[in-house]
């Protein structure tokens, strides 16, 4: 599952937690709510789908029919507001379970859905439609608010950034005892970068015999990046651990975080280092630095420049003081800017303000 879905399904939870009803729509439950299913206020809703012969050229229609499903829960359940995650296809989405049931709705971007797939002209001109018709749009920080609004053509500053949020008792530091290693997690996609990260590693193995590089996740970079490792002789100290649902022990046993994607919107798994006191080694791009100062809380660099990658990542692993200062610090950040608390708050004060245009009484009060 990819950061918006993580986001989106700690959302619904934690609102849970707190008294709100849930319900939560989905074509293949994720694993991540397997352990909710006895809660009251929590109700999940599968899109069935359909198995006409049609559809094996064309694919089934799920926008029709999620758009559908919603129209239906939200008059069997009188459901407040509808708060989509991503916006393709979940905008548009909403956009059709609005006009069919009168809905209120949110819709926050999480990234490549707004800064690659929402400038391709195939979707660009659909999104603007239903996403200017939305009563709250977020996203997921202030570089990737500008750019919905942008590539949306909405009026600037009409776009709120809500940031992610790290459970700051799920991710903790465990254990005061670390390995001499390097983590990264991610899903391998190109955007991800993974083989420049074994490249920069690479550069360093020889000063740094002792420590290694796990490798978190599966992706179709997966293949190249073991062809990398192979080729620059460096594959039996290079581990490839797959999926894992352990992140926050994987990431308390790591001395370094390093993530070297070429664009991220927040940096969900960075986030998520800085909790566990892990020193971050991130490239300076898109809404990181908005999350990680560097040499405060991590250390950033030029994504263009391997030479200085390479540098920083050697100032991390040559020092461990400095690895527990920024740590340290991370986490100090994390509780302050980032905790459940405070961004599931800004959600509420968001529905809130929603809901209170059909109000008279809510109205005079606000």
């Amino acid at each position: 599952m990819g950061g918006s879905g993580l986001i989106a399904t700690r959302l619904g939870i934690e609102l849970a937690n707190i008294g709100h009803e849930v319900h939560f729509l989905f074509y293949k439950k994720p694993f991540f709510l397997k352990d909710f299913d006895k809660l009251d206020n929590i109700t999940f809703h599968l899109i069935e789908r359909p198995s006409y012969a049609l559809f094996k050229e064309i694919g089934a229609p799920y926008t029709i029919q999620a758009s559908a499903k919603i129209a239906e829960i939200v008059r069997n359940h009188h459901i407040d507001i509808m708060h989509s995650h991503y916006a393709i296809p979940h905008a548009v989405v909403s956009y059709l379970a609005k006009k069919m049931s009168g809905i209120r709705n949110v819709v926050t971007t999480h990234g490549s859905d707004t800064h690659t797939l929402g400038k391709d002209p195939s979707y660009n001109e659909t999104l603007q439609l239903a996403i200017q018709d939305m009563n709250g749009i977020t996203s997921v920080s202030n570089f990737l608010a500008r750019e919905t609004e942008q590539v949306f053509n909405l009026k600037k500053n009409s776009v709120k950034t809500i940031y992610n949020f790290i459970n700051t008792n799920e991710f903790y530091p465990m254990s005061e005892e670390r390995e001499l290693s390097i983590m990264h997690a991610s899903n391998f996609r190109p955007v991800k970068n993974v083989p420049y990260m074994i490249q920069i590693f690479a550069e360093l193995a020889d000063d740094f015999p002792k420590w290694k590089l796990n490798l978190v996740g599966n992706g179709p970079d997966s293949p190249v990046c073991q062809r990398v490792a192979r080729e620059l002789k460096i594959k039996d100290r290079v581990n490839f651990l797959g999926a894992r649902k352990d992140i926050p022990k994987l990431l308390s046993k790591a001395s370094i975080l390093a993530s070297t994607s070429r664009i991220e919107s927040f940096g969900l798994t960075i986030a998520e280092a800085m909790a566990t006191e892990t020193a971050v080694l991130a490239s300076s791009v898109g809404g990181i630095p908005e999350i990680c100062k560097h040499g405060e809380s991590g250390l950033l660099f030029d994504h263009n420049s391997k030479s200085d990658a390479v540098e920083q990542l050697a100032k991390l692993m040559s020092n461990e003081q400095l690895r527990q200062k920024l740590g340290k610090k991370g986490r100090e950040v994390i509780q302050e800017k980032f905790s459940t608390d405070k961004i599931i708050k800004e959600y509420e004060n968001i529905y809130d303000s929603i809901l209170c245009l059909d109000s008279v009484d809510c109205r005079v009060k606000c």
